[in-house]
């Protein structure tokens, strides 16, 4: 291997995932920039070996040794591209911290991804699931995504159309799955931002707190407070943060439900309709449900979390236990959101 990248054999990776479980990668390697990349996937070295590609580690839950090469993206600038009267673009690699570009953004006073404030991870993973919260989406500000294409052996760029963005869903989930790295991602973000208050308890908050015109600073200070006092911190309990998707259900399953529990709540999107997972684990008795090191964190069922030295396996089993629990109960089965590798 030539050049600046680093290889280390049988790498621990308790400190690359946020469920701190503690394996090891036969083969660790990083790369501090795109044209390493190109070069890795250009000697005969790697193109026979099976590879995975970890950034923050935020989304994933492992559950033994990884025999395959892994790849750590490191570097991480942030660029600005254009501006004019109305929006800023913004260039971010994709080892960036995506918190760290929400607080470039909410200083520079420029809207769009101030609600995703303290989403783990990194810039690099977040079309891959088309990350969102407080009704804000990565979709709604992206322009461009850079990856390197694996197929074809060259750097390639989708806009926002190409991607084919759904919920938590993308282009880089299904047709292009094991075929990309992501190498950078272009967002266009607002001078003229209009805050968006109309999810969970954000405008409560605001009003508590006797904000009358919020700024962009103000949101996102909001969504951390949120955030911090109903999640757990990943570094201190091992977390990936929601475990599982909310789930689509047909209109007569939700009449059902309806049927002994009127106050059930739903959402329309996409035309289609969203049951929270979280009332759904917190009506099927999990919440704050523990066994052994494994658990549900009491403030919000949705999030696994392992509370002592859990094995990936103890915490995907809970999860499957949750999954059949909530089957039996509501006749919905649950989908997670977290790559089980």
């Amino acid at each position: 291997m030539t050049g600046k990248m680093k290889l280390f054999e049988n790498y621990s990776l308790k400190e690359l995932n946020t469920f701190h479980i503690d394996v090891k990668a036969k083969r660790f390697i990083i790369v501090e920039n795109v044209n390493e990349l190109k070069e890795l996937f250009n000697s005969s070295e790697l193109s026979a070996v099976k590879f995975l590609t970890l950034g923050g580690g935020s989304n994933i839950l492992f559950t033994k040794d990884i025999d395959d090469t892994i790849i750590h993206l490191s570097f991480n600038q942030l660029s600005e591209l254009k501006s004019d009267d109305n929006f800023v673009y913004l260039k971010a690699e994709a080892g960036l911290i995506w918190d760290d570009l929400v607080k470039y953004s909410v200083e520079k006073n420029l809207g769009g991804i101030e609600n995703l404030a303290m989403i783990p991870g990194t810039v690099g993973a977040a079309p891959i699931q088309n990350i969102g919260a407080y009704g804000q989406e990565l979709k709604d500000t992206l322009v461009e995504v850079e990856f390197y294409d694996l197929i074809e052996n060259k750097i390639r760029c989708l806009s926002n159309e190409q991607c084919q963005f759904g919920y938590r869903d993308s282009v880089f989930k299904n047709e292009l799955k094991n075929k990309f790295i992501i190498t950078s991602v272009t967002f266009r973000l607002s001078k003229n931002p209009v805050p968006v208050l109309n999810y969970g308890n954000v405008s409560n908050e605001l009003s508590k707190s006797g904000i009358k015109n919020p700024t962009v600073k103000d949101v996102s200070n909001i969504i951390r407070k949120i955030r911090t006092e109903k999640l757990p911190d990943p570094d201190l309990i091992g977390n990936a943060g929601s475990f599982f998707k909310n789930p689509f259900v047909e209109e007569q399953i939700l009449q059902q439900i309806r049927k002994k529990f009127p106050d059930v709540p739903s959402f329309n999107q996409e035309n289609k309709i969203k049951i929270p997972a979280a009332w759904l684990i917190e009506k099927s008795g999990l919440k704050g449900f523990r066994k052994g090191n494994v658990g549900t964190y009491p403030n919000q069922p949705l999030v696994i979390v392992n509370y002592g030295n859990a094995t990936g396996t103890e915490i995907l089993e809970f999860a499957m236990f949750i999954q059949k629990t909530v089957l039996e109960k509501f006749n919905i089965q649950l989908e997670p959101e977290v790559n089980i590798i």
